[in-house]
């Protein structure tokens, strides 16, 4: 019987929050929002709540309801309306045939409206069908301050969002592999065949060439929109979500969004260091031990008071405990909510006695 976990429990003190106003961020956009995505928590935030058009952003609610709604290889066959659709275009034609993967690329790096039609109507019968589950989707969410009327983001007074709910929308998509993936590339390559010409793709975010941290995001522009950008950003531990909308420097703005997000983490050393012994019953000896030499940096948020260093692992063990074999865990946490964990694995292995005399005695 597995016997209940000893915590071992040490406090380090740290220091105290700083959050940004609007007077310190000189930023182009209307709204603008930036998230602490561990936390969840809003560093700077202008109208984040205002109800504006969302442009090509509108893509990243369409990429993930056909990621969670169809295969990646499935085909489609292009017809003559989706051809036709006006705006960005990946210049699909009429009887060409494309798997779902393939159109998401072009949705997503060359924002292609015509790419949206098409996987609207696979993964739903009609566009305005698909349209439905997008409202469902973002009721589900929680983005209360977001309707759409169509897959793409083109223009139209119904269609609207917040810079908030984008960036919550964001983080969502960025959970799943596939999205990551695709929004994450910086071209993409689509080989001719009999059934089409072939394609090449350049990512529009151009943060991703740019800003060191950037991994992920959407573009979007109309004229009565102006430049809307969502981007995700992941480094050394930090991980930051940034939405401008109707902004002119929309690149800057969110380098600028970045750098005051990582100025509100600091680089701490976690205490790993020692022999961590775990109690072995039955065996030719009575432990096994994990050797941690190492201690670990990691960036931390300024506003973190204290961190506590947990050492979790099993009462006793009953032999054989092989060499490799997972023992327990250092996890480094603060009000609840965890840092870092580092796994500790058996230095060496503990054989089971095979005398029930000797084991007894």
């Amino acid at each position: 019987m597995r016997k209940s976990l000893i915590a071992v429990i040490l406090v380090l003190a740290l220091s105290v929050p700083v959050f940004g106003t609007d007077q310190q961020m000189r930023i182009s956009a209307e709204a603008a929002v930036l998230i602490d995505v561990q936390d969840n928590e809003v560093l700077f935030a202008r109208s984040a709540d205002r109800r504006m058009q969302p442009a090509s952003m509108t893509k990243i609610m369409t990429a993930v309801l056909v990621i969670e709604n169809c295969g990646a290889d499935d085909l489609i066959t292009i017809d003559a309306s989706c051809a036709g659709t006006e705006g960005s275009s990946a210049y699909l034609q009429a009887g060409e045939t494309f798997t779902v993967s393939e159109l998401l690329y072009a949705l997503l790096l060359q924002s292609a409206n015509d790419a949206a039609v098409a996987l609207a109507r696979h993964a739903a019968g009609s566009v305005e069908t698909f349209v439905g589950m997008m409202n469902d989707k973002a009721a589900a969410l929680g983005l209360h301050g977001t309707h759409f009327t169509n897959p793409h983001g083109l223009s139209d007074k119904d269609h609207y969002s917040t810079a908030l709910d984008i960036a919550n929308l964001l983080c969502y998509c960025m959970k799943n592999p596939t999205f990551k993936q695709i929004s994450g590339a910086r071209e993409y390559v689509i080989k001719p065949n009999e059934n089409r010409r072939g394609r090449y793709f350049v990512n529009h975010n151009k943060l991703l060439f740019t800003c060191d941290g950037v991994i992920g995001g959407k573009t979007g522009y109309t004229m009565s929109s102006g430049r809307c950008l969502c981007s995700y950003y992941e480094k050394d531990g930090v991980k930051l979500c940034a939405v401008t909308m109707n902004a002119p420097r929309d690149w800057s703005d969110h380098a600028a969004l970045y750098e005051f997000g990582s100025s509100q983490y600091k680089n701490i050393t976690l205490d790993m260091a020692g022999i961590y012994s775990l109690h072995v019953v039955g065996g030719i000896t009575d432990h096994t031990e994990c050797t941690v030499d190492d201690n670990v940096s990691v960036n931390i948020k300024n506003g973190v008071d204290k961190i506590e260093k947990t050492v979790y692992m099993r009462r006793f063990e009953y032999a054989p405990v092989e060499a490799g074999e997972k023992i327990g865990e250092l996890v480094f946490s603060s009000g609840g909510k965890i840092i870092y964990t580092y796994p500790l694995y058996a230095d060496y292995k503990v054989e089971a006695v095979k005398d029930r005399f000797i084991w007894k005695k």
